[in-house]
């Protein structure tokens, strides 16, 4: 089986922030990555090698397709593509306010640099 072009459309589409937002999925490629994430995260889409899918056969996904070398190097954002490349959900959190305005509370978003981090706590 093959990946079909929208799909490889949509993976290369995931490599900017403003689509994976609006998609709420994020790639992922490189056995130990896949491995770990889907552990943790709902993975919406998996192609990888044959190989790679007799080695793993207990990573669950809505839709896993058995891929070439080739048709991963056309998907892949890699120089050189791994394995397996898979597309996750982005998890949702939901803010509890009601703590927010009982006591001094800290949100961070987007922080980019671990120093950002702590210059803020230096300062607080």
């Amino acid at each position: 089986m093959s990946i079909s072009k929208s799909k490889i459309r949509l993976i290369h589409l995931l490599e900017q922030k403003k689509h994976r937002k609006e998609e709420g999925v994020f790639l992922a490629e490189g056995p130990k990555l896949i491995a770990d994430l889907s552990r943790a995260f709902r993975c919406r889409f998996l192609a990888a090698t044959a190989g790679w899918l007799q080695q793993n056969p207990h990573v669950l996904a809505d839709e896993i397709t058995e891929v070439s070398v080739g048709e991963l190097s056309r998907c892949s954002l890699l120089t050189t593509p791994q394995q397996v490349l898979a597309v996750f959900e982005q998890p949702q959190y939901q803010l509890d306010l009601t703590f927010v305005r009982k006591s001094l509370s800290l949100a961070l978003d987007d922080v980019q640099d671990p120093g950002n981090l702590g210059t803020i706590i230096r300062m607080a």
